[in-house]
């Protein structure tokens, strides 16, 4: 049986390891919550919780000699992050495909401009200098050592327990007057399915984008989140109280507008998905946990 690793295996990897279980592999997970160690292993899922940091955990996975890697772990601020170790180890191995999942943040705020993987991206106007400089950092794998390594940017992972249920219950989630941004999103198990492909068809050193088809206003996800949960639908606050309430970067998150076109998830890696706008994705999601609740 072939093993598979998972670094940082949360909302999105668990739901990638049981899917890559039921094929027939072997899966390892990294994660640090209790919670979601706890996760792993109800679901067959070996989980390693040391630091990512440490040689001796470094040493672990290298151990394990898997034919692929999933990189969630997102860039750290206040600690060293653990991802030029993973490349280094991982440099030299058989992998088939190291894939890194980062973020369509690198983009920045295009004040609902199109954008697709050959759009530049530099550091400015609001982009991501923390995932821009990890994409740097695998880009130098795939040049320097040859590392088959593929860039999925990610955007808006909603499903199953993340529909903005408990934001909207609690009045943390509010619209923000003359910023209704236009965002991208995809529903959990089409970007599973996005992340699959670009391991089988993906081509090194490669950019995918992981959004759906419909890119749409941020009011549009927020109002139907709420009709579907039963909730009142979220406020508009103006932008002086929207500073005061969220942390600069939550802010920029939430005023960054920008339409993300998928085409090479669509005609390179051939992904057909099951909910190509968050009108099919969300009602099926809502239905879900009710579904789960019982």
């Amino acid at each position: 049986m072939q093993d598979i690793l998972i670094v940082g295996c949360g909302y999105t990897g668990l739901r990638l390891a049981i899917r890559l279980r039921d094929m027939g592999y072997r899966i390892t997970g990294t994660a640090r919550s209790e919670q979601h160690i706890n996760a792993m292993h109800v679901a067959g899922i070996e989980a390693v919780s040391g630091e990512l940091n440490e040689e001796s955990t470094l040493q672990k996975l290298k151990a394990l000699e898997p034919i692929l890697v999933v990189y969630f772990v997102p860039p750290q601020k206040n600690v060293a992050d653990p991802l030029p170790g993973i490349l280094q180890v991982f440099r030299h191995s058989s992998l088939q495909a190291f894939i890194y999942a980062g973020a369509t943040s690198v983009y920045g705020d295009r004040q609902g401009e199109w954008v697709d993987e050959t759009t530049p991206v530099t550091v400015g106007n609001g982009a991501d200098a923390g995932r821009i400089k990890a994409e740097q950092l695998v880009e130098d794998a795939v040049k320097r050592y040859g590392l088959p390594a593929r860039i999925c940017r990610i955007s808006g992972i909603y499903g199953p327990g993340r529909t903005l249920k408990g934001l909207l219950q609690s009045g943390h989630y509010s619209l923000v007057e003359g910023h209704d941004a236009w965002v991208g999103r995809i529903h959990v198990d089409d970007l599973v399915t996005g992340i699959i492909k670009a391991w089988q068809r993906g081509e090194d050193g490669q950019v995918y984008n992981m959004v759906d088809q419909r890119p749409h206003h941020a009011s549009e996800f927020a109002n139907l989140a709420a009709d579907l949960n039963g909730l009142p639908r979220p406020a508009w606050i103006d932008e002086s109280e929207a500073r005061d309430r969220y942390l600069p970067d939550e802010f920029l998150r939430k005023v960054s507008s920008k339409r993300i076109r998928c085409v090479r998830l669509i005609e390179n890696l051939e992904v057909q998905l099951q909910y190509p706008t968050f009108e099919e994705g969300l009602p099926a999601s809502v239905a879900e946990d009710r579904a789960n609740q019982l």
